[in-house]
């Protein structure tokens, strides 16, 4: 039976009629459903969402508050290690030295030839140079540390070189006495030890002498010098901790001006120690005249060099019986060396700090710069190449000779004249600087 088009639009009009309300009903409750689900789904992600803001607000309220906290405790402790931590050696106000006009001396250059600058290994710098028949004895020392310390007595021509002799520690001077003995100056961490090596037994016996004064440790021995009359001189920078060595010692005591320094003499024929010369602002550098009647001693902070009949005792820097024989330098004076003419060579440690001397009566910046730590009171300190790193005076008439210059350093801490040569140790270099005169 075949069904027209007539009878086909009935069957679907009655079958819309039949179904269609089924149809909707379904679709509209698919609809309202996917409608329900997808509310309830961007409810659950607004909640999520919110809940992520909530917690982030919360993370973020307790980095502020530790950030907060954190910058307090940083500030505080900045505070503390600046202003209020305890240091060992209170500065003290004093009286900026007057500054020396220029004195119209020949000015020479150090020698900028390899040829002319002996290097002496692997050492880390230099801390004391001497001649004795023709052959150049160096004081270099190896570890950055002073727990790891240890120095070594180099013997050079320029072209050879030998370590004849070692300590633990920095060996800070020494000197040949008339017996060919070799009378060192050694610090160490726990404090400073005069020694003295006879001359039949360098390299295998160094023999402690002077290890303490009263009952306290001697500090940082600087320098030492030998007597024609056999009698030994030795300086203590300063009544200063020597936990990092020499230097720190020196910058110490140039920031706090304590004027603790002293000059001994230690006489071998009874083992007698005297004290010679006190009062001083870092005593760096000792030299004793040729017939041993005259004693200078470079004072780093007050720039002078005094000079002293060596047979005094008691003295005190800048009292009776001790008078400046140099004064208003342009820098720190540090190691000192006659000649056999009686030419005194004056090393300058550091270059004149105008920042220092500007604040010679502020004790509160000068204590904060001694609580800043090593490497900021390093930048305070230094030699530029045209600051003078050395300079040689007549001890007979007092007029200057010259004027070393021409080499960027940390610091000059060594100075010797040989022949128509001197040489010269720089801080933080183990080669031996020259110049020709």
């Amino acid at each position: 039976m075949r069904i027209g088009f007539v009878e086909l639009v009935l069957l679907l009009f009655i079958a819309s009629l039949t179904v269609g309300p089924n149809v909707a009903l379904f679709v509209d409750r698919w609809l309202r459903r996917a409608q329900r689900t997808s509310a309830a789904a961007a409810r659950r992600k607004a909640q999520l969402e919110a809940q992520a803001a909530i917690e982030r607000e919360a993370l973020l309220t307790r980095f502020r508050v530790a950030s907060n906290v954190f910058a307090l405790l940083l500030l505080a402790a900045l505070a503390y290690g600046l202003l209020l931590r305890p240091i060992e050696t209170p500065p003290k106000a004093y009286t900026v030295p007057d500054v020396r006009q220029d004195t119209g001396a020949a000015r020479t250059e150090l020698s900028a030839d390899s040829k002319d600058g002996w290097k002496l290994g692997d050492y880390l710098g230099v801390d004391c140079v001497r001649t004795q028949d023709g052959l150049v004895y160096a004081a270099a020392y190896d570890g950055a540390s002073m727990k790891k310390r240890k120095s070594d007595l180099v013997r050079t021509d320029g072209g050879h070189d030998a370590a004849i002799l070692s300590v633990e520690g920095e060996l800070t001077g020494f000197a040949f006495d008339g017996n060919g003995d070799l009378w060192l100056t050694v610090v160490t961490p726990t404090g400073g030890t005069l020694c003295r090596a006879r001359h039949d037994s360098w390299g295998t016996s160094v023999e402690p002498v002077v290890t303490q004064l009263d009952g306290a440790p001697l500090g940082a021995l600087s320098a030492v010098e030998a007597g024609p009359d056999g009698k030994v001189y030795f300086a203590a920078a300063a009544e200063t901790s020597v936990k990092n060595g020499l230097e720190g010692a020196l910058r110490t005591e140039l920031l706090a001006h304590t004027g603790t320094g002293w000059v001994y003499v230690y006489d071998p024929a009874d083992r007698s120690v005297q004290r010679v010369l006190g009062g001083i602002a870092g005593a760096s550098g000792l030299a004793l005249s040729e017939d041993g009647r005259t004693l200078y001693v470079s004072d780093l902070g007050s720039r002078c060099v005094w000079a002293v009949d060596a047979d005094a005792r008691e003295l005190t820097a800048g009292g009776k019986n001790c008078k400046s024989f140099l004064s208003g330098l342009p820098g720190y004076p540090g190691a000192l060396a006659l000649d056999e003419d009686g030419i005194l060579y004056v090393s300058y440690r550091w270059a004149r700090s105008n920042w220092l001397e500007k604040n010679a009566d502020r004790t509160l910046l000068r204590s904060i710069a001694l609580r800043a730590g090593e490497n900021m009171q390093q930048k305070l300190f230094g030699l530029s190449a045209d600051a003078p790193c050395a300079e040689a005076v007549d001890t007979a008439d007092g007029s200057w000779e010259r004027t070393f210059t021409g080499r960027e350093m940390d610091g000059c801490t060594a100075v010797c004249p040989a022949g128509s040569k001197v040489y010269f140790g720089a801080a933080g270099s183990a080669s031996l600087l020259s110049a020709r005169v």
